[in-house]
């Protein structure tokens, strides 16, 4: 009974020593020189804005839900002109039943945008099409 409490007491002190050891080494590697894994990126989104004079009253921005159904994909991004056509920012979730979905608050009027399946681009069939950048056809819908 001595034997175990006394090893449990010791493991209960080395553990804080083990952290002021860690810390002491990484602040003599720091005093030398070394510097410490750059902090991950993270995600930002990005607004265009129509025009950059006076600034005018932002209308308020509507939370729009977006879903494709693609059941074998593994991944499936979003990217419309409330995100300036940039892939990576909004990623979809993936529901049991294969439908990928994703909340976006979007301004209100017409909002063009494709999904992109495994990097490909794919229009939703649920909306209309309008012309995109580079000519190219995207699905537009009338957010209100």
């Amino acid at each position: 009974m001595f034997w175990g409490l006394t090893a449990v007491v010791l493991a209960l002190i080395s553990v804080p020593s083990i952290e002021w050891v860690e810390t002491l080494r990484d602040y003599a590697r720091f005093a030398e020189g070394w510097e410490p894994a750059p902090l991950k990126p993270t995600r930002t989104t990005f607004t265009p804005r129509e025009s950059l004079g006076a600034p005018e009253e932002e209308p308020a921005l509507v939370p729009v839900e977006f879903r494709h159904k693609a059941v074998r994909a593994k991944s499936v991004e979003l990217v419309g002109d409330f995100n300036a056509w940039s892939p990576g920012l909004l990623k979809m979730r993936r529901n049991a039943r294969g439908t990928w979905s994703i909340v976006v608050p979007v301004p209100p009027g017409p909002c063009k945008y494709l999904y992109l399946v495994d990097g490909e681009p794919e229009l939703d069939t649920e909306t209309g099409t309008a012309d995109g950048p580079e000519r190219r056809r995207v699905s537009e819908r009338n957010v209100k």
